[in-house]
């Protein structure tokens, strides 16, 4: 097992055996960085057991723990950038699994290829069917380029910036917009990072979570241009114009109205049916496929959960704007 010169920065709010678990993938890859650096957010102290200490002290690996209750993942990572001892740097989050060759794919890439940033590419994991709902409603099949399982140079923050210290979710996706703004020269990490906090998440859960999350929306540049809740929000719209075409652009109740150029019979009728199917086949089918998403789980009867549970995180998010940009600071 190699050891490279590189430090692991991980967030840390979670309990003893999901930590515990983490400690356990990081002894599976064929590289390990020579330092660790923990920034535990939870009111509870990390604990690390004494099998894990005498594994790293075999290997001289530093393991350096920061207790920082209640702080934001943004702030957290500032912090292990500030104190990290290496140039090359790499992320994960404790729900986050990395594949063996992970350390050692993404950290070749930045010292023998000159790339700046090795961008992680997450799978997220769904056993049980709710689960799938909620992958196909969410992420999709497909690996999604994220933040965690990244490998970058140190000096990269000089240009970029730091994460924003003081959302509760959505700043790595926001430093990675800010990232291909500089167009920093870039490569993907072909090595998987596996996440598992869809787990067991129940539809009221990812729900609350996308609240939260879009409810920083106006400090978050990248969600300017959501489309999802944009089409809902125009749905609206072309609802209450359906709903008055007739009266306005007819003479509406006298004699021979209905002869009029005009005049739509069941205007909203049609409207509302229009909708509702260019909705279906969106969130549905083309873009649970578009995401990888198999056919086959859709037909026949997933694809009404699908929608449903679409329909209600896009109305959550449309919410979480509106309540982002009026909220009281």
């Amino acid at each position: 097992m190699k050891i490279l010169k590189s430090t692991l920065i991980v967030p840390c709010n979670s309990n003893v055996r999901n930590f515990n678990f983490f400690l356990e993938n990081i002894f599976i890859w064929d590289s390990l960085p020579k330092e660790i650096i923990f920034i535990n957010t939870n009111k509870k102290k990390i604990i690390i057991d004494k099998y894990y200490k005498n594994l790293f002290r075999k290997k001289k690996i530093i393991i350096r723990i920061f207790d920082q209750p209640n702080l934001f993942p943004g702030a957290a990572r500032n912090i292990g950038i500030r104190y990290s001892s290496y140039e090359i740097i790499s992320f994960l989050d404790i729900g986050t699994h990395a594949s063996k060759e992970w350390l050692r794919t993404g950290y070749e890439q930045i010292r023998n290829k000159n790339y700046l940033i090795s961008w992680g590419n997450t799978f997220y994991l769904a056993t049980s069917y709710k689960d799938k709902i909620i992958r196909a409603s969410t992420y999709g099949q497909n690996p999604i380029q994220t933040l965690p399982g990244s490998t970058m140079k140190r000096d990269l923050f000089k240009i970029v910036g730091v994460f924003l210290k003081d959302v509760r979710a959505g700043e790595d996706a926001e430093w990675m917009y800010r990232a291909r703004l500089h167009k920093i020269k870039s490569c993907k990490n072909d090595k998987i990072i596996f996440y598992q906090h869809l787990l067991g998440m129940s539809y009221s859960s990812i729900i609350k979570k996308w609240f939260r999350n879009y409810s920083f929306s106006r400090r978050l540049s990248y969600l300017s241009n959501n489309k999802e809740s944009y089409y809902i929000g125009f749905s609206i719209i072309l609802i209450l114009i359906a709903f008055n075409w007739n009266p306005i652009m007819t003479d509406w109740g006298n004699e021979g109205y209905e002869e009029n150029l005009t005049y739509i019979p069941h205007v909203t009728k049609i409207t509302i049916l229009l909708i509702f199917l260019s909705y279906f086949i969106l969130r549905g089918i083309y873009i649970p496929i578009k995401k990888k998403v198999s056919s086959r789980f859709l037909f026949p009867i997933a694809i009404f959960k699908v929608v449903t549970l679409s329909f209600f995180i896009d109305l959550t998010k449309l919410i979480s704007f509106v309540y982002s940009r009026f909220k009281i600071k």
